[in-house]
């Protein structure tokens, strides 16, 4: 049953625990890597990046096969030519509209917003990823992969192309950064930041 005696959501035994992160599993990828800057600061955008398309695709990546979800593992493997996958779901309108699945299953407890999905279906199980990615009573890094999706929105080209990198792609990432940072000074809910972020968007990309 999804839910115990008190109509508490129960967390299935397929989602990862409440403290992982896919940055845990880029960090033993690139562990070989030289230690210098000019190798390692690429190679730490590029995984930022995936670890937020990461986030938003594995629903996609394996539909109604969920006795164990894909790793990130799986998912960068795929990016880099060792399969094929959600992963190449990368145009800008496909991501916003993941965007706004995970964004919708942060405002309110997960009992409650899973109540309302059939259980064992394809929407289910999707919701639950998003939730216990993205709610912040689910999530203990909740409000760090909210903040990893909107910036990776924000460093796309919506035209098409590369998604900005360099020192652009920097400015953009400490901009968010920073936004975020403000919106917790004031006061806004918790879990909130992709929310707010996605609200922003020009109308052609709600």
């Amino acid at each position: 049953m999804p839910f115990d005696a008190e109509g508490n959501w129960i967390r299935p035994d397929w989602l990862p625990e409440r403290e992982w992160t896919p940055a845990q599993e880029w960090g033993r990828i690139t562990g070989r890597q030289d230690p210098y800057w000019s190798a390692r600061q690429p190679m730490r955008q590029l995984g930022q990046r995936l670890q937020a398309r990461y986030l938003l695709g594995v629903p996609e990546m394996s539909p109604g096969e969920w006795s164990v979800e894909p790793t990130f593992e799986d998912y960068a493997g795929g990016f880099m030519g060792q399969g094929r996958g959600a992963w190449e779901a990368t145009g800008y309108d496909d991501l916003v509209a993941r965007a706004r699945l995970a964004a919708a299953s942060t405002g309110q407890p997960m009992g409650e917003y899973m109540a309302g999905f059939d259980k064992d279906t394809e929407d289910w199980y999707r919701a639950a990823w998003y939730g216990s990615m993205f709610n912040p009573a689910e999530a203990e890094q909740a409000a760090a992969n909210q903040l990893a999706v909107a910036t990776m929105l924000a460093q796309q080209r919506q035209g098409g192309g590369v998604a900005y990198g360099g020192a652009m792609g920097r400015a953009i990432a400490n901009a968010m950064a920073r936004q975020q940072q403000y919106r917790q000074d004031i006061g806004q809910p918790e879990g909130s930041f992709l929310e707010w972020y996605l609200g922003q968007l020009p109308e052609a990309a709600a």
